[in-house]
C-alpha cells in the first residue's frame, strides 16, 4: 500500500520545515519542495505558506491534512487487526512497576481491562526501578510504571501523571513536631532546615529507588549521614516507621495522613518527584495500551490537566512513529 504522499504531509505538519522533514524522511531538501509543488499544481491550491515562524497550513491545506491522517489511521489499524487475526491467543502485555505501590494499582485496573480486552494477557512484573528500566530497554515488557526525578530518562520516553512533594515527616513528641490542626486552612506545609535534624535518627530510601540516591547525597552534604538508622525501598514501611517513633523520613505527600498525628515540613526548594509511564523509544502504541494508561491514571488520582497532557503527548509521538510504520505498510 502507498502512502508516500500521505506521510510526506504527516511530516511536514509535525516537524513545521521543509528542511527538517525531508531529514526526517530521508530525502534532500530540493526533492521534498519540487513534490509539494507538484502535489499543490495538481489539487489546484495552495495547501503550505512558508514563513519565518515555519510552515503554515492553509485552509485547503489543512483539509488535505486531515485527510492524510485519516488514510494513515486506517492503514495502520487495518494492518493491526490483520494482524491480531493471525494470532489465536491474543497478545501479551506486561505492565513493570513496584512490588507495593505498582501491585495495587494492578489488582484494580486487571478487572475493568479484562472486561473490554478478554482475550489479551495482562500480567504484571514488579522490581525496583533499575531493573524495570533494563527490562524495558530489553523488550521484556511492555511498559512500567516508574518513579522519576526528571522526565528526560536516557533511551526511554517517559509520560508523568503525577507531581508528589517529598515531605519530611517527623513522628509524635519530636522537638519540632505541631499539631496540624495548628496550621491555617490551605496554607502550604511550614518549612524546615534539613540541619535542625542533627540529633534526629534518620529513615532513608534505599539508592535503587528513583530518588534515593539524591537523598544520600543530600543528607552526606548536611552532615547528616551518621545519623541514618535505616534504609529500605518500601516506602510504606518508612511511613509506618516514622509513626512508630523510630526517626524521620522524607516521602511523597501521598502517604502522608494528618490524622495520624506526625508532622509534615517542606524543604526550601521543595523536592518534587513524578510518577509515569516509561516506554521503550519509539514503541507504537496499541489501543488497548493506550486504554491501559489511562486506567492507570484513574487508578492513582491524576488530575484532569494530566490526562490531556498524556493525550497530547499520545497523540504527538503517534504522528512521528506512524510514519515510519507506514513505510512498511
Amino acid at each position: 500500500m502507498d502512502l508516500r504522499e500521505e506521510r510526506y504531509m504527516a511530516a511536514l505538519a509535525e516537524e513545521g520545515s521543509i528542511t527538517r522533514a525531508a531529514k526526517f524522511l530521508g530525502l534532500s531538501q530540493p526533492a521534498l519542495s519540487k513534490w509539494l509543488s507538484q502535489l499543490e499544481e495538481a489539487v489546484g491550491q495552495t495547501l503550505v505558506i512558508r514563513s519565518p515562524q515555519g510552515l503554515v497550513f492553509t485552509q485547503a491545506g489543512q483539509i488535505y491534512l486531515g485527510g492524510c491522517r485519516k488514510s494513515l489511521d486506517a492503514a495502520l489499524k487495518m494492518q493491526e487487526s490483520l494482524k491480531a487475526l493471525s494470532s489465536d491467543r491474543g497478545r501479551t502485555i506486561i505492565l513493570g512497576g513496584s512490588p507495593i505501590r505498582g501491585a495495587q494499582a494492578f489488582a484494580r485496573i486487571y478487572s475493568p481491562f479484562h472486561i473490554r480486552y478478554p482475550r489479551i494477557d495482562l500480567q504484571f512484573f514488579s522490581a525496583e526501578n533499575v531493573n524495570l528500566k533494563k527490562r524495558l530497554l530489553d523488550g521484556q515488557i511492555t511498559m512500567s510504571l516508574l518513579g522519576a526525578m526528571e522526565t528526560n530518562l536516557p533511551d526511554l520516553e517517559y509520560m508523568k501523571f503525577m507531581d508528589e512533594e517529598l515531605l519530611l515527616l517527623l513522628p509524635k513528641g519530636h522537638p519540632l513536631s505541631y499539631a496540624y490542626e495548628s496550621l491555617p486552612p490551605n496554607e502550604p506545609y511550614p518549612v524546615i532546615d534539613l540541619r535542625s535534624l542533627k540529633d534526629t535518627p534518620i529513615l532513608v530510601n534505599k539508592t535503587e529507588t528513583s530518588y534515593g540516591g539524591m537523598l544520600l547525597a543530600m543528607y552526606r552534604e548536611m552532615g547528616l549521614e551518621a545519623n541514618i538508622v535505616f534504609r529500605s525501598n518500601i516506602i510504606p514501611l518508612l511511613y509506618e516507621m516514622v509513626l512508630n517513633g523510630v526517626g524521620a523520613a522524607l516521602i511523597p505527600d501521598s502517604y502522608y495522613n494528618p490524622k495520624d498525628g506526625i508532622s509534615a515540613y517542606s524543604l526550601s526548594p521543595r523536592i518534587i518527584v513524578y510518577q509515569g509511564i516509561g516506554l521503550r523509544r519509539g514503541y507504537a502504541l496499541r489501543e488497548e495500551e493506550e486504554y491501559l494508561i489511562h486506567l492507570v491514571m484513574n487508578n492513582w488520582g491524576s488530575p484532569y490537566y494530566m490526562h490531556e497532557y498524556v493525550d497530547y503527548y499520545m497523540e504527538k509521538r503517534k504522528r512521528r512513529i506512524e510514519m515510519y510504520e507506514h513505510s512498511e505498510v
